[in-house]
């Protein structure tokens, strides 16, 4: 398993060709991973280790780790199953709000090879996620800052030792 602290940085620069893929003349998407923090210390420290609220727990460690001082007002919304993230980030940058078609009536703003592309580069970047920080056991729709986004989707990945939340986002 590679270091799950540089998981951040080597999302950042796998995910490079992806949003140059989806990037057109007015938007600019982001995917990123916010930091990565252990599961064990915020678990045994908030006292809580059941379902929503070990889930909210974990996300809000996420961003009190990061520097955006974000606070949580919503719970977690857990996926079933948790794979489920894969999908999601993968539906997201080929047929979903990521794709420059969904923004403009131009459907030919993409080509089918462009677009089969980008869901294997997104298939690329989940791998590494998990290569990073093991398997993803737990994961959810979790609420959070997106200053100057237009459309965005913040996905809480929990593995058996680590969380992180993977954005995916767009900005003019």
């Amino acid at each position: 398993m590679l270091n799950p602290l540089d998981a951040p940085d080597a999302v950042s620069v796998a995910a490079e060709e992806l949003e140059d893929l989806l990037a057109d003349c007015n938007h600019m998407p982001a995917i990123s991973l916010f930091p990565v923090v252990p599961v064990a210390p915020v678990i045994s420290g908030a006292g809580t280790t059941r379902g929503h609220d070990r889930m909210t727990a974990l996300a809000q460690a996420v961003y009190d780790a990061g520097a955006s001082g974000h606070q949580l007002r919503t719970p977690v919304d857990p996926f079933e199953p948790p794979q489920a993230w894969r999908d999601i980030l993968r539906r997201q940058v080929t047929d979903g709000f990521m794709q420059p078609t969904h923004r403009y009536a131009d459907p030919s703003l993409r080509t089918p090879a462009q677009i089969r592309r980008a869901g294997e580069l997104a298939h690329g970047v989940a791998d590494l996620i998990e290569a990073h920080l093991g398997p993803v056991r737990h994961s959810g729709d979790v609420g959070g800052p997106h200053t100057g986004d237009i459309g965005w989707r913040n996905l809480l990945l929990v593995t058996s030792d680590w969380a992180t939340i993977l954005h995916l986002g767009i900005c003019d």
